[in-house]
């Protein structure tokens, strides 16, 4: 009988580690998904100032641009780090483009 309680103990501890370990693989998706997310979004805001800065003809405006590429460099350096640290990989022929 003591044999038949401990087999079950087992099993449920069992259980709720796969339970545990499924959980945090699902919210490791969730993460790497986000920040893959992030760094589309911020290649397609570099992409929007490349065509902004290429148009604008006003010298203060121009300005405005350079400093928002600064910025979005910035915040595509900070988000490529943090992938490389996650340990995230994506394959370059995945679709990359919003439809």
């Amino acid at each position: 009988m003591e044999n038949v309680i401990k087999l079950i103990q087992r099993g449920v501890s069992q259980a709720s580690k796969t339970t545990v370990q499924a959980k945090g693989q699902e919210r490791k998706n969730e993460n790497e998904a986000s920040l893959l997310e992030n760094i589309r979004e911020v290649c397609h805001q570099l992409a929007d100032n490349e065509r902004w800065f290429q148009m604008e003809c006003n010298g203060d405006l121009i300005d405005a641009c350079i400093f928002q590429r600064e910025a979005l460099m910035a915040r595509y350096r900070y988000l490529l780090a943090l992938a490389r640290q996650q340990g995230v990989n994506c394959s370059p022929f995945q679709n990359l483009y919003r439809p």
